[in-house]
């Protein structure tokens, strides 16, 4: 499970990373893939919601599992912190209760987003968004612990 549990990180956190990173860098803008002002705040609009959804899963996940929060509450977290309606927060407390790993979204996309700071940091100016992409992508789907390894030459923490 350790081994699934790492390469699915990096392959739903890379898809979670490249979202956020994509509007960050300007898709969505006027004139680069939305028709309008209105229109760009949508797309940010709807990343954040998704991107909230999946943190409330990620404490939920990790709070269930432990035995620290209820079915019950679980819920209600949904609800009033994830914004979900009663009926989605029900449906997503009940997968919560038979797929402790559905905080691996979250998980791959903070990995990753660490993992380039640290990088960007080491490079400095010579920091390039594009082969930092490009290096990531070389090192295939294996847990973002070795792509660290490999990218950092180091065994410093993913997170």
């Amino acid at each position: 499970m350790r081994k699934l549990l790492g390469a699915t990180t990096n392959v739903e956190g890379w898809a979670h990373y490249t979202e956020q990173m994509m509007l960050d860098q300007g898709y969505g803008q006027p004139g680069a893939g939305a028709k309008d002002e209105r229109e760009s705040k949508f797309l940010r609009l709807g990343q954040l919601q998704d991107a909230l959804l999946r943190n409330a899963r990620f404490i939920v996940g990790i709070q269930m599992h432990t035995g620290k929060m209820s079915y019950e509450e679980a819920t209600d977290f949904f609800q009033k912190e994830g914004y979900q309606s009663k009926e989605s927060a029900f449906v997503e407390t009940k997968r919560g209760t038979s797929d402790p790993t559905y905080l691996y979204y979250t998980l791959g996309k903070l990995e990753i987003m660490k993992l380039r700071a640290d990088i960007e940091k080491k490079q400095g100016a010579a920091f390039s968004l594009q082969e930092f992409h490009d290096n990531f992508l070389r090192q295939g789907m294996p847990p973002i612990k070795i792509v660290r390894e490999a990218m950092l030459g180091d065994n410093s923490p993913v997170l």
